[in-house]
């Protein structure tokens, strides 16, 4: 099965990255988002399976996002990829309703997983 994707991060580059290991791992990627409007613009256009969404973004956040990317699309898994270390951050995440929480700069296989792993779960958060 073919897994859909939106990417959402304020760095450019950090998109590319994303984009290269989710496409590598056979992951669509049908878009993109720089800031938390986008994304649940994103949501609610193309109702990914998985969108990866960073925290700190400029006019919304990641965890302001969280909720109405959830009400735009409840079928989309949300991947928070973050700068800030696991710890009360990676807590909230998860209470929003995201499926999984990953540091950035760490294993690409790490990413990878957790984004395979929400796709693989089913519905909810």
């Amino acid at each position: 099965m073919t897994y859909s994707a939106v990417i959402v991060d304020d760095v450019p580059h950090m998109r590319v990255l994303f984009r290269m290991f989710l496409e590598d791992a056979g992951i669509a990627v049908i878009g993109e988002g720089a800031t938390g409007v986008e994304a649940i613009e994103c949501a609610e256009r193309l109702a990914p399976d998985v969108m990866t969404l960073d925290l700190s973004m400029p006019d919304m956040d990641g965890l302001q996002a969280i909720p109405q990317i959830r009400r735009a699309a409840p079928q989309t898994k949300i991947v928070v990829v973050s700068g800030f270390a696991a710890s009360r951050i990676a807590s909230l995440a998860l209470e929003f309703g995201a499926a999984a929480y990953v540091e950035k700069g760490g294993p690409e296989e790490e990413f990878v997983d957790a984004v395979l792993s929400a796709c693989a779960n089913g519905a909810g958060p």
